[in-house]
This record gives structure tokens, sequence and C-alpha cells, in this order.
């Protein structure tokens, strides 16, 4: 029964978004801009360790969406993705704890939204 339950909240279109502060727009006035990835889980089954396994590969998938590459010459751009990385990996994983307590308790949830500010 549980699993029927868990397995029928997992088949709905299910994402996470995982959002940070990418490269500044403009650098001189400080404009911060916002990304974010879309993560599905529906599939997985989040209370196995493969299942939990996938999601930390979709979800650090989704950082390297997010914060994309760098210029290595740039000390600026650098800066700009480490802080980007830093965000988003944090993002990440308050979602992740968010979604597999959910699962754990039987009440998996639909979707997860983290804003980093």
């Amino acid at each position: 029964m549980l699993k029927s339950v868990y397995t029928k909240g997992l088949m709905a279109a299910a994402a996470i978004a995982v959002s940070a502060t990418g490269f500044a727009a403009t650098v001189q006035a400080q404009n911060k801009t916002v990304r974010t990835a879309v993560v599905h889980f529906e599939d997985l089954d989040l209370t196995s360790a493969e299942g939990k396994e996938t999601l930390d590969g979709r979800l650090k998938g989704a950082v390297r969406q997010v914060c994309g590459g760098y210029n290595s010459r740039s000390l600026a751009d650098m800066q700009d993705h480490s802080n980007c990385t830093n965000e988003a990996n944090l993002s990440a994983k308050r979602a992740t704890v968010e979604i597999l307590a959910a699962a754990e308790a039987g009440k998996p949830i639909e979707t997860a939204m983290v804003i980093s500010r």
C-alpha cells in the first residue's frame, strides 16, 4: 500500500529547480543573474541507494548546467563561477534533504523549489 502511494506520487510531473547566483550581468552594477535547471526525479525510487545516487548525479549535472564555464584567465570570472557553484551546491543539498525526507516518510513531494539569495 505504502509503495503504491509512493509510486503514484512520483508519477506526477516532478521537478526541482536548482537556482544559483550566476555570473553578474553587469559587474560594475553588481546585478545578479538567477539561473535554474530542472531535475526530474519521478522515475526514481528514492528509498533505494541506487535512486539516491542517481538523484545526486542529476543534481551535480544541474549545477554544471546552471553555472556553466568560465574564463580561466579572468580572476573575476573564476570568482563568479566559484560563488555560483557553491550556492548551487548548497541549494541542491537543501532540496535533496527535503525530497528524501518526504520519500522516507512515505509522502513524496512533486516539486521542491529552492532559491538561493
